[in-house]
């Protein structure tokens, strides 16, 4: 089905997203340096060519109504967008023949990026690399989306399968999920965790929403458990700050994991007799101006692995 053609422009989309973040009409109309009769007019404007009220007035400030808030979802999508094309076209401008935005999960290390990225500028000094945060907690989900370029993930298997026949990945290296701990914790002397240690605990992690091949799925999933409390902090510096006084306890990959390790009021236990082991790979679309440099990168990334392992 054919769509109809607008009935607004930038303008429109701009006003609704400003009145949206001004607590009166007066500053939303000198963040768009217009007048208020001008703002006024605008809003008419678009109301008129929707045939519906976008906002309703409340003494000096404007309530957005149903109709208004669908209007904005779509309006911050599209400034989004807009504001990502002209950058990338300004760094053409500039020399950068390409811009590779790379997704990586909340869950990953950032150990490796000045030295990968360093090295990656200097084989490829025509591509800017953009490590995009809006992609952390679904970084596969936006690269099958179009949102991103390339996806760095954690499997549960070393053998990746993907969605689809446009894709590829590279393997990056085997890692490892463990329990992080105070030292002082009465189960920080113990060889290895079996998910029961976990039932009276209190559970600190970034996302209390369970994630594909990650603690929950792999561990208390299969052994029908889970901790007595969870509680979410959206930050691993946050988190490891609380584990260390004790106020429970968090599961990380041990790449991630290591630097925090460093604190001595920290220690961290197996997860299971044998561990709990997880594959790290790049995900990219099999595109002719991406799989070079997605290659290359995966490469860089494998000999810092190694480096540092």
């Amino acid at each position: 089905m054919e769509l109809p053609h607008s009935q607004l422009n930038i303008s429109h989309l701009k006003m609704i997203c400003t009145i949206d973040n001004c607590e009166t009409v007066k500053d939303a109309a000198e963040q768009l340096f217009i007048t208020q009769p001008a703002l006024t007019n605008r809003i008419r404007e678009a109301e008129r060519r929707l045939k519906t009220k976008l906002f309703v007035r409340r003494g000096r400030k404007l309530i957005i109504t149903t109709a208004g808030k669908r209007l904005l979802h779509s309006a911050q999508k599209i400034l989004e967008e807009l504001a990502r094309a002209e950058y990338d076209i300004a760094r053409l401008s500039d020399g950068i023949e390409q811009v590779l935005r790379i997704g990586l999960p909340h869950y990953a290390s950032f150990k490796w990026l000045p030295s990968v990225v360093s090295f990656f500028d200097e084989s490829h000094p025509n591509i800017e690399l953009e490590i995009t945060a809006d992609a952390a907690k679904q970084p596969l989900h936006a690269l099958y989306n179009g949102e991103i370029d390339i996806a760095m993930i954690s499997s549960a298997s070393k053998d990746l399968k993907l969605e689809g026949k446009d894709y590829a990945s590279a393997f990056l290296l085997e890692d490892e999920l463990i329990a992080c701990l105070a030292r002082q914790h009465p189960s920080s002397q113990k060889q290895f965790l079996c998910p029961e240690d976990f039932e009276q605990q209190t559970y600190i992690t970034n996302s209390a929403v369970p994630e594909k091949d990650r603690e929950y799925e792999l561990f208390f999933k299969p052994n029908q458990v889970a901790p007595k409390k969870v509680l979410q902090v959206g930050f691993n510096e946050a988190i490891m700050e609380l584990v260390k006084v004790n106020m429970g306890l968090t599961i990380f990959s041990r790449q991630l994991a290591q630097p925090f390790l460093q604190d001595e009021a920290l220690t961290s236990v197996r997860l299971g007799e044998t561990g709990l082991p997880v594959y790290w790979h790049l995900v990219y679309l099999k595109e002719a101006n991406i799989i070079e440099p997605a290659e290359s990168l995966g490469s860089l990334l494998r000999q810092f692995a190694e480096q540092a392992g």
